[in-house]
């Protein structure tokens, strides 16, 4: 295996405008005396094929793109039982997951991995009927979230030009839901501490801190310590969840009392209602016709990936 190092670099990523970062990234991985074979991936199937393919000729396979592009190569890595570092460099439009590793800016990516540190970290692990479905890296989202996402990724394939103001699609997508009746939903939530029931606005079960581009969904998420973080945010009105999105941004909603924080190294999570699941950007099923279910289980895996940061 070469000691050369693998990046696989999503153009896609950031509605395509991470291909603008290109050039300043190799300027920034050359700075800090990287060396590298970098591949601008096609599409999806390319980018899933490129990384089985490097984790048997490379040590180290770094992603540059987004919460997504991380999530799949992440996703062919564990499927593969490679032993093999990920890298990540955040050049899309969340970050949520490279932000938790210090990794968001291109000349910090660019010191660590010359510095090639690595340390072992959790994954969640979405499982049904008691078979893995899909492993994440960040959060699963039940809820606001899910239908937000699928919104979202219908509109933009509707009106390409709103991929620019994403904040402004997201806010559509969530005064949809609002006037949709999709939410509230009733859910039922078992941890290890006990069981929890509820109408519920948003339910996310994290592996990071971070959440939504950088909101500080769960203040005390940490992807080594054996847990998943829920944050559960109860049946409000749309005005009230913005006052609780704009304190998570700090990670002060946690005082609200609308929400409930719960921590555990897995979830039982049921529902009389079919529900979606986003996770790490991605809808299970995709967001023309996503995956619904009424149970699943969501459980954490320590130690099992080996991350550069």
């Amino acid at each position: 295996m070469t000691d050369k190092i693998s990046i696989l670099f999503n153009p896609s990523a950031g509605r395509g405008r991470a291909i603008g970062k290109k050039d300043r990234l190799e300027e920034a991985l050359r700075k800090h005396g990287v060396v590298f074979d970098l591949v601008v991936t096609q599409s999806e199937e390319e980018l899933r094929t490129l990384t089985r393919e490097h984790a048997g000729t490379y040590r180290t396979i770094v992603g540059a793109g987004g919460d997504s592009t991380f999530h799949i190569m992440a996703n062919e890595i564990l499927r593969a039982g490679a032993d093999v570092r990920l890298g990540m460099i955040g050049v899309g439009s969340s970050n949520d997951i490279a932000k938790e590793f210090g990794l968001d800016n291109l000349d910090r990516a660019g010191a660590v991995l010359r510095k090639g540190g690595a340390r072992k970290i959790d994954v969640g692990c979405i499982v049904k009927d008691g078979a893995p479905l899909r492993y994440y890296l960040g959060q699963a989202n039940i809820g606001l979230g899910a239908i937000v996402n699928q919104y979202v990724e219908a509109l933009l394939s509707r009106r390409p030009s709103l991929g620019k103001r994403q904040t402004l699609a997201g806010m559509m997508g969530a005064i949809h839901a609002f006037r949709s009746g999709e939410i509230p939903f009733p859910l039922t939530v078992e941890a290890e501490s006990g069981r929890v029931s509820g109408e519920y606005t948003i339910a996310v079960f994290c592996n990071i801190r971070y959440w939504a581009s950088g909101k500080i969904i769960a203040p005390a998420a940490h992807p080594g310590d054996g847990n998943l973080d829920a944050c559960l945010i109860s049946d409000c009105s749309f005005g009230r969840l913005l006052s609780i999105a704009s304190m998570s941004r700090r990670g002060k909603h946690v005082r609200a009392k609308e929400v409930e924080m719960l921590s555990s190294p897995s979830f039982e999570i049921t529902s009389e209602r079919s529900f979606k699941i986003q996770t790490d950007g991605d809808i299970l099923g995709g967001y023309q016709q996503p995956d619904r279910f009424h149970k699943i289980t969501l459980t954490v895996l320590p130690q099992v990936l080996n991350v550069i940061c």
